[in-house]
């Protein structure tokens, strides 16, 4: 009996021993395999400072990138009082074109005036403060200026392209025919002002159309393809660049000084110390008012009056050693880079 007894107890105790075990066990499992369930969970969710990447449907178009939001000019041309004119058409596209006629009481007896083509760079009119100042500024003293939307009549997607110079010089000889047109425009007085890409376009339309009086190219150079099929004549011509100028290197200034020189051709060079692509403060008003004084004088009723002595001022020194003049196809560097840096957004929005 007392051997009976003793077996029960030994085979409680081991029933309770692996019912122990057993319990233990169990519990273990189940936390491991709760452990394992929260990790895809826990790594599923996004931190609180990102966003979760959607993953395209198979078969489905990238999204398009979004287009750098232009900013708008119509402050800087409502500031100015341009009046849009609707512009002119070519190939079945409208180029728009917004007029700050010039002072009634400075018209000449026949009422018509002076007139000055205003060109944009790459990026476009940006938010007008670099042109419809100007264009103001030239209206106060008798010359009417003509802010041209070049871009309006290109077609294709990448408007400032280097390959695309032909297709924009195109548009633009309609806009000088467009202004010459106007019943208030004297067609023997026309300029053109162009900042940029807007100045490669301004020296390319000297060099080759006798209707452009004169020229004032700010950080622009004469386009390598025009110079290479040769330069034959330029109408007076003022230079404005800044020294420090990372686009369009100053040095290109310097290259269009000594072209300038060798056609004999009337011109002017300021080099704006501590400037770049774009001027700012007293540089910034200088340059309007020099312009300004420069097209009061060569598109004036005085024109044959002119002293034709020519003026060069310049910071740096004003010829490029020959050693150190560039192969004429390299001369493209500033042209080409700077129009595929536009194109992909990499400059700032200045032109």
């Amino acid at each position: 009996m007392a051997g009976g007894q003793a077996t029960t107890l030994l085979n409680a105790r081991q029933f309770k021993t692996r019912a122990f075990r057993h319990i233990c066990f169990i519990s273990a499992l189940a936390l491991i395999l709760g452990s394992i369930a929260a990790v895809p969970a826990a790594t599923a969710q996004p931190r609180a400072s990102q966003k979760a990447a959607a993953t395209p449907k198979p078969g489905t178009k990238p999204a398009a990138a979004t287009p750098r939001k232009q900013k708008s000019a119509e402050g800087a041309r409502r500031a100015a009082e341009a009046e849009n004119t609707h512009g002119f058409m070519i190939d079945g596209r409208k180029v728009r074109v917004d007029v700050v006629k010039a002072e009634t009481d400075l018209l000449g007896p026949d009422g018509r005036a002076p007139a000055v083509l205003v060109l944009h760079g790459a990026h476009g009119l940006g938010d007008g403060s670099l042109f419809y100042p100007q264009a103001k500024a030239l209206a106060e003293k008798g010359i009417t200026a003509f802010v041209v939307h070049y871009f309006d009549g290109v077609p294709q997607v990448r408007k400032a392209a280097a390959n695309l110079h032909d297709e924009r010089e195109r548009v633009l000889s309609e806009a000088i025919s467009y202004v010459s047109k106007q019943a208030y425009v004297d067609p023997e007085r026309i300029g053109i002002f162009g900042l940029s890409l807007g100045g490669f376009h301004a020296l390319s339309l000297g060099s080759r159309d006798d209707r452009v009086q004169a020229v004032v190219n700010v950080v622009g150079a004469m386009p390598s393809e025009v110079q290479r099929k040769g330069v034959h004549r330029m109408p007076p011509t003022l230079v404005l660049h800044g020294d420090r100028d990372a686009t369009v290197p100053v040095r290109r200034a310097y290259e269009l000084a000594n072209l300038l020189d060798g056609l004999g051709a009337e011109h002017e060079v300021k080099i704006y110390k501590g400037q770049g692509h774009t001027f700012r403060g007293d540089a910034k008003e200088d340059s309007i008012s020099r312009t300004v004084e420069f097209f009061e004088r060569h598109l004036g009723g005085d024109r044959g009056l002119l002293d034709k002595e020519l003026e060069i001022d310049i910071a740096l020194a004003p010829t490029v050693p020959e050693t150190e003049s560039l192969p004429i196809r390299q001369l493209t560097i500033a042209d080409e880079a700077m129009w595929s840096q536009a194109d992909q957004g990499s400059l700032p929005p200045t032109n």
